[in-house]
């Protein structure tokens, strides 16, 4: 890869590996500084990399940055591993696939109920039991469950299997 080569990928990544990174962590300049380090690794290595995978590195390194900055002990760490395990071999046609299921997603997500995303953000983003949620929002516990199963049975109406399982990973990142 060459330096305007490199150059221009930059200038055609940086600003989608950024939101892709602020979606993670939700710190602006937390999220410049990975995906500066990342180019910078990049191009410390650019000459052993495949250049039809180059995107597919950059994502996953971002991810992986952003994973370690949040911490992989959290508790739905084993889930969100296995939905982002797939997302190795992806060429950069997946990835722009990828990106336009992400859309598709928080378009559902925006059509729950507002008192659902609530939920949804509190439970599952913020990982609090439906004890937690259920004190803060002061319902049952029940009621709680009830407006999880409904959200999901609502996503479950409009989204296929293998997009329920992304659904996992943007209620795990964030929900606008």
């Amino acid at each position: 890869m060459t330096s305007t080569q490199f150059e221009q990928l930059f200038r055609d990544n940086y600003e989608r590996l950024y939101y892709h990174a602020y979606d993670f962590v939700h710190d602006t300049d937390v999220a410049k500084d990975m995906v500066s380090d990342v180019f910078v690794n990049l191009w410390q290595s650019h000459e052993r990399l495949d250049g039809n995978r180059v995107l597919s590195y950059l994502y996953v390194s971002v991810r992986n940055r952003c994973l370690d900055q949040l911490g992989r002990g959290k508790r739905f760490m084993p889930l969100l591993d296995g939905v982002l395990a797939e997302m190795e071999d992806f060429n950069d046609r997946d990835w722009e696939d990828y990106e336009a299921r992400i859309r598709r997603l928080r378009q559902e997500l925006g059509r729950l109920p507002e008192r659902a995303r609530h939920v949804l953000r509190l439970r599952f983003y913020e990982q609090k039991s439906n004890q937690e949620v259920a004190d803060l929002l002061n319902v049952t516990v029940d009621g709680v469950k009830k407006i999880v199963q409904r959200a999901f049975a609502q996503l479950r109406v409009t989204l296929d299997e293998k997009m329920l399982n992304l659904v996992l990973l943007l209620i795990l990142v964030s929900i606008d």
